[in-house]
């Protein structure tokens, strides 16, 4: 019953891992008139809900879409990392090779871009988009232990 309980979290953790990775690659397939709409929406609707915030237009779309970058990014961090976690016989081997992985869906991600009407290749974003997958990273990390740790506190 063990073995096949960590092999359906093993399985779900990389469906979801890679299911991520699918829809980061179709937010970067959208043209530039397509993406520039879904961020001027996006960020119409942040300015109705806080319209206190002193950003003008502009610079708060900028920030929401580097805001988007991390937080996608930070997702997909924390799914790999359980998938490689769960996986792993050394999961700190693990956790840094999901790291990486990110990191190289990053790049991958950002040249992908490059070839769509209207959108490019920015160096910043890889790094943007790794902050947040590392941040992810950690969370999951964390968070296995501690429930690795309570489980094995129950025993």
């Amino acid at each position: 019953m063990q073995k096949k309980r960590k092999w359906l979290w093993r399985t779900l953790f990389w469906a979801l891992a890679i299911g991520w990775v699918a829809v980061l690659f179709f937010f970067s397939g959208q043209t530039g008139a397509e993406s520039g709409e879904l961020s001027r929406r996006f960020t119409a609707f942040v300015q109705r809900m806080f319209p206190f915030l002193p950003l003008a237009r502009d610079a708060l779309e900028r920030l929401l879409r580097k805001l988007a970058h991390f937080s996608i990014f930070a997702v997909e961090g924390f799914l790999l990392c359980l998938a490689m976690m769960e996986s792993s016989r050394d999961k700190g081997a693990g956790a840094l090779l999901s790291g990486i992985l990110c990191t190289a869906v990053a790049a991958a991600n950002e040249l992908h871009q490059s070839f769509i009407e209207g959108r490019s290749c920015e160096g910043g974003d890889v790094l943007i988009d790794s902050a947040g997958a590392l941040l992810g990273i950690a969370v999951a990390a964390l968070a296995y232990f501690l429930c690795r740790r309570r489980r094995r506190d129950r025993r």
